[in-house]
């Protein structure tokens, strides 16, 4: 009997998390570094519950911090990013001028320019701005340092950037006369021209940025003067040897980048489903 492609595609995606989770469990017996899976499985079933060997905050309230900062970060990105790389793109020698630069500055690791910006930021946040000393108080708020928002910012800017150029330079110029001769305005010509042409282009972009946006915040939120977040969490339980939560943690920045990538494919899909039509 024939198995549906669905069926099998989902039995053949689960093999290796299965394996991995067999592996797991062997490598946990007898081991005090690596946790059980039960140990694990028992944290992420009640992410509200305070860790009383951890002095870190509850799983799910890490993660909220964090999926806040990424959301601040990418979200500025997408806002600067995608227009500064319409306007390069469509500039003739924008590309000549701007590419050599950006390249470069996106090869650079993001969280290499997070000493930078530590000493630009110090431990600044919203809650400093606006609260002065009493900033402590305003706990996510003042968790939101400025410091980290801007490394997530860089990390995710310039993949946008880059590839809705690409994408703005690549729209077949006889759309655009045509549309031209048609009494199109400009803003007719970007919105019904430009921008779904370059579509397929641009989520290249995002789901380039969203996957180094992700990666970079766990890492800088390993930094000192950061008291929550997935990462703080991750060094936290290493240091205190509290490798359950470690272990959780990571399986939750693992879940969490997952679904993003799926969510930006979702969203990608209907706007772009011309492309393999248009080849």
């Amino acid at each position: 009997m024939k198995v549906p492609h669905r069926i099998r595609k989902l039995i053949l995606g689960m093999l290796l998390p299965l394996a991995l989770l067999l592996l797991w469990h062997m490598a946990a017996k007898g081991s005090v570094i690596v946790p059980s899976v039960g140990d694990v499985l028992n944290i992420l079933l009640h992410p509200m519950r305070e860790a009383t060997s951890l002095d870190a905050a509850p799983l799910a309230h890490s993660l909220c911090v964090t999926l806040l900062r990424v959301a601040i970060g990418f979200g500025t990105a997408i806002l600067t990013g995608i227009p500064l790389g319409l306007l390069i793109g469509r500039i003739k020698w924008g590309g000549e001028v701007f590419s050599p630069f950006l390249s470069a500055a996106m090869v650079v690791s993001p969280i290499a320019w997070l000493p930078i910006t530590i000493l630009v930021f110090g431990l600044s946040s919203p809650a400093t701005v606006v609260f002065g000393d009493d900033a402590w108080k305003y706990g996510i708020l003042d968790q939101l340092r400025f410091a980290i928002i801007t490394v997530i910012w860089m990390g995710s800017f310039f993949p946008i950037l880059l590839n809705t150029a690409a994408g703005a330079r690549g729209v077949r110029e006889s759309h655009i006369e045509a549309a031209k001769a048609l009494g199109a305005s400009r803003i007719q010509i970007l919105w019904k021209i430009i921008l779904p042409s370059a579509a397929p282009t641009i989520f290249t972009g995002l789901h380039i940025g969203a996957g180094i946006a992700w990666r970079a915040i766990i890492a800088a939120e390993i930094f000192p003067g950061t008291r929550s977040g997935l990462g703080h969490t991750i060094s936290v339980a290493h240091g205190q040897a509290a490798y359950e939560y470690a272990f959780a943690a990571i399986v939750v920045v693992a879940v969490v980048g997952l679904a993003l990538d799926g969510l930006i494919r979702l969203i990608a899909t209907p706007i772009t489903h011309w492309q393999p039509k248009e080849r």
